[in-house]
């Protein structure tokens, strides 16, 4: 790799995860970028904003495409991969499209407000639990050489293994399912991509395999949006669902501490959904909030402990 310039190491090393005008920039934009168009745009804004010497017909190859890494985000090295049995995703494929399909039937019988569904809310809820479970455990198995707790669980799938403790407490909301549900159809998707080969022939033939994929490869794009949207207005939910006593205060803290994982994330389509929607403001007035209610509780704990 050739020599970097002081421009393009300052692009390297830029925060744009704490950048609040690349996050306005990004969702002034229409129509929106694609996640291979990102880098580009990151370039234009990086030489308009803050060094006008970055060449933007620069290729970095050696920088890990942040933006990719979203889209494809199963593993960052696919020989890893295939260093270990199939047999592990292909299990964990196998459970993901059960979850999927059971979560269509769950979602049919909440709208219908049938009362069976009461039945069916903690097993789900444990069935998202287990499935972001076996998720993290694949990744553990592909990053055995460098693997860090830390890295493992702040990761997507870490962030939705810590949203799936929410559905244990609202089981009756669709909303709330959702992203897990679009985020588990993402994995599955991108797990099949990846094993297809490797599957029999019967599999990789099947006309309605075939005709779900393709229907994915149209639409993925507009799924990470439409999750973005509404993990943005889940926020809200759980706030009128705290006044309206069907969520407690403990799901709304629980809520907040994915909203941050979000927040810290380099998962664009979050970022710009949230600038759009003028959410720093609410977020941040939400964060105090917390702040307080846990200094309170360090406070009364201090008395207690005096007394």
């Amino acid at each position: 790799m050739k020599n970097l310039t002081d421009a393009e190491q300052k692009f390297l090393n830029h925060d744009w995860v704490n950048d609040k005008k690349w996050k306005l920039y990004l969702s002034n934009l229409y129509p929106f970028p694609s996640m291979h168009n990102i880098e580009k745009y990151k370039k234009k804004y990086f030489q308009k904003n803050i060094d006008q010497n970055l060449d933007i017909n620069t290729n970095f190859e050696n920088k890990e495409n942040e933006q990719k890494q979203d889209f494809s985000n199963f593993y960052s090295n696919n020989n890893n991969f295939y260093n270990y049995n199939v047999k592990i995703p292909m299990i964990t494929l196998l459970y993901c499209t059960f979850i999927l399909c059971t979560s269509v039937l769950y979602f049919i019988l909440l709208s219908l407000n049938l009362s069976f569904y009461k039945k069916m809310g903690t097993p789900m809820s444990l069935s998202y639990f287990i499935a972001f479970l076996s998720l993290l455990f694949m990744d553990y198995k592909t990053q055995k050489r460098n693997f860090s707790l830390v890295q493992l669980f702040s990761s997507e799938k870490g962030q939705y293994f810590s949203y799936s403790l929410i559905l244990f407490f609202m089981k009756d909301a669709v909303l709330i399912f959702l992203p897990i549900f679009f985020t588990l159809l993402i994995n599955s998707y991108l797990i099949y991509k990846q094993i297809r080969l490797s599957l029999s022939l019967v599999i990789q033939r099947n006309y309605y395999v075939n005709k779900v994929v393709s229907y994915l490869d149209k639409t993925i794009l507009n799924i990470y949006m439409m999750r973005a949207n509404i993990e943005i207005y889940n926020l809200l939910f759980i706030i009128i669902c705290l006044f309206l006593k069907r969520a407690s205060l403990l799901n709304l803290i629980i809520y907040l501490h994915f909203f941050k994982l979000k927040y810290s994330s380099t998962d664009s389509y979050f970022h710009a959904c949230y600038a759009k929607n003028g959410g720093f403001s609410l977020f941040q007035q939400l964060l105090k909030l917390q702040e307080k209610i846990t200094n309170r509780k360090h406070f009364h704990t201090a008395i207690c402990i005096n007394l």
